[in-house]
């Protein structure tokens, strides 16, 4: 993938931009929005971790109750581990409980990325955000963990999984919380990628993780990755989101803003390439609207994949609104890379916002 077009960044609350040609149909999305109100209506709002005043009954727009179940089965997630060593042919099964397992193929003195996909995903084929493992895996210099809650994710009932990426979350910060134990790697050296609702699955297991601070947590949604929009922004829902406090460091990828993801910025870091918003270049197809909403939606992955292969090659720049980017204001302001190498330097500045100058 040849990274050329414009995104847009927001660091502490400001934002950021990609260089673009984005014509965003304001019908097209006001059909999208009110197929996921009629499909999922809601009376929950968002909340932060802390709030654990939580509620396990969801109206759908047919008033149908929808049960949510009280705990999950940390069984029916599935990690699995690879490394350069062992090549993207080869991926270890870790059982929960048993991580000691993992020292036969464990690189010690590594650092560890673990990564995570959404609503109606599984990491079968190892495709969607695990591309990100992909690339991880063939520059080398990682130990690589894909988790799999697709026993949950696959459920058609979009609140029954939402509901339950806090507890999924909990699960995988007792399954880190045992790893650390057993290799001895440090938190700060652990790095949490999720896509969609898996950008809060990952939140959630920084903020119940116990053996320190997660060093960062990348969010591709709403293509945190995209931090999935569906019930936790454009729907008013009382569930746990991604935020800062989940980790010593979090940033965004923001590639669907208000149809499949957050539009507002949620981390230290926040990136909108090409605006942020659909559809991103290349996914104007209007025939198949599950596609086109798919494709924008996968761009923040697709994106960070390839910072990953062709390193501090996502430049972005401050800048305080999209306007004042298009306008060519903002040129001179600070820079910072998206993607593998942006940086954690900037998380005690309040304040800041950056847009990519790169077409991608």
């Amino acid at each position: 993938m040849v990274a050329s077009r414009l995104a847009t960044i927001i660091i502490e609350g400001k934002c950021c931009a990609f260089a673009a040609e984005l014509e965003m149909s304001i019908y097209l999305k006001n059909v999208v929005l009110l197929f996921f109100i009629h499909s999922v209506k809601v009376h929950i709002k968002a909340y932060s971790q802390e709030d654990e005043n939580t509620t396990n009954e969801f109206v759908s727009g047919e008033q149908e109750h929808i049960e949510i179940p009280q705990s999950i089965n940390e069984a029916n997630l599935k990690f699995r581990y690879s490394n350069s060593d062992l090549g993207n042919d080869t991926r270890i099964p870790i059982e929960c409980g048993n991580e000691r397992s993992i020292l036969d193929y464990w690189i010690h003195g590594l650092p560890l990325i673990l990564t995570t996909h959404g609503w109606l995903s599984s990491d079968k084929n190892y495709s969607g955000v695990f591309i990100i493992n992909t690339a991880y895996i063939d520059v080398g210099g990682f130990n690589v963990i894909s988790v799999d809650w697709s026993s949950i994710a696959e459920d058609p009932k979009y609140p029954v999984p939402a509901a339950l990426t806090k507890a999924v979350g909990s699960a995988i910060a007792n399954f880190l919380d045992r790893l650390v134990d057993v290799t001895g790697i440090d938190p700060l050296h652990i790095h949490l990628i999720g896509h969609s609702l898996g950008a809060h699955v990952v939140g959630s297991c920084g903020f119940h993780f116990k053996s320190g601070k997660i060093g960062r947590i990348t969010g591709e949604h709403f293509g945190r990755l995209d931090a999935a929009a569906p019930g936790y922004e454009a729907i008013p829902i009382h569930l746990p989101h991604l935020n800062k406090k989940d980790a010593q460091f979090v940033d965004c990828i923001h590639t669907s803003g208000g149809i499949l993801g957050y539009s507002s910025s949620i981390g230290h870091a926040d990136f909108y390439p090409n605006s942020g918003r659909a559809p991103q270049p290349g996914c104007y197809s209007l025939f198949d609207l599950l596609d086109f909403l798919h494709c924008s939606h996968s761009k923040s992955y697709e994106l960070y994949a390839d910072s990953v292969y062709h390193r501090k090659s996502l430049v972005a720049v401050s800048c305080s609104s999209w306007e004042d980017f298009e306008d060519k204001k903002c040129g001179d302001n600070t820079r910072e890379f998206m993607g593998h190498d942006t940086s954690p330097r900037y998380i005690s500045i309040i304040d800041i916002s950056y847009l990519l100058l790169n077409n991608v």
